[in-house]
């Protein structure tokens, strides 16, 4: 690493394992003072340890738990000039299904989450001479992939659209950068795991390991784009295999 990001504070959600994980880490080694959200306490503890990352337990679906722990962030690392949003959830179901649980536990999370953490985050990133506010969406932002995937392709086609619509508000704010994130298939626990169909769920976790990236690989990208100079915005990546299905 260059130490490019040295004297960064920056607070990656959905941090206690995959790319958040792998984004903390990237970052925490590049010199970065690094925080990070997520749910399972025993994780984040082993990501602390291995990277000297600050652990923060939270439910971002809960805006009130996510207020919080931004604001535990921001005390303890001197405030915020780094806003990684990725947490989200990949549950896969086709609408006919009726699987609404899962529908509200997508949208809690992808949409609502990112909301909650942006909102609370905003006036620390307003106050840093440089900030970027990063937002990792998918390549189903863009478009469905396959019928079980319509309710998650919706969920990131919002952060698209309220990715854009930051920048649009943002736009007065020299020193904040807007950057949207799209990885295509990844090698990570999550894919696959959330397709309810188990023939469908089988074919999805076998083309993850034959072609996923590995979230190391696309956590220094944003790494990357978080070290670039002052002058420099990059408004959307998109991040894929070369390999093809």
């Amino acid at each position: 690493m260059t130490g490019q990001l040295a004297g960064r504070r920056i607070l990656v959600s959905g941090g206690s394992s995959g790319l958040g994980a792998a984004i903390a880490v990237a970052c925490a080694r590049d010199g970065a003072a690094v925080a990070a959200i997520g749910r399972d306490s025993a994780k984040l503890d082993e990501l602390a340890a291995a990277a000297g990352v600050l652990p923060v337990v939270a439910d971002i679906a809960d805006p009130v738990a996510a207020d919080s722990a931004v604001a535990s962030a921001a005390a303890a690392l001197g405030g915020l000039d780094g806003l990684v949003n990725n947490a989200g959830l990949m549950l896969h179901s086709l609408i006919g299904d009726g699987l609404v649980e899962d529908w509200d536990a997508i949208v809690r999370v992808n949409i609502l989450g990112m909301l909650h953490v942006t909102s609370a985050a905003l006036p620390y990133l307003r106050e840093a001479t440089l900030a970027d506010l990063v937002v990792i969406a998918s390549l189903a932002s863009d478009r469905v992939a396959a019928p079980d995937y319509s309710v998650y392709a919706a969920t990131k086609a919002a952060q698209l659209r309220l990715t854009e619509g930051l920048r649009l508000e943002l736009a007065e704010d020299r020193g904040i950068r807007v950057s949207l994130v799209k990885p295509g298939f990844m090698n990570t626990a999550g894919i696959g795991t959330g397709t309810r169909d188990p023939e469908r769920q089988k074919q999805v976790l076998e083309l993850k390991e034959r072609i996923g990236l590995l979230p190391e690989v696309v956590a220094e990208e944003i790494r990357h784009l978080l070290a670039l100079p002052p002058e420099v915005t990059v408004p959307e990546l998109t991040i894929v295999p070369t390999a093809r299905p």
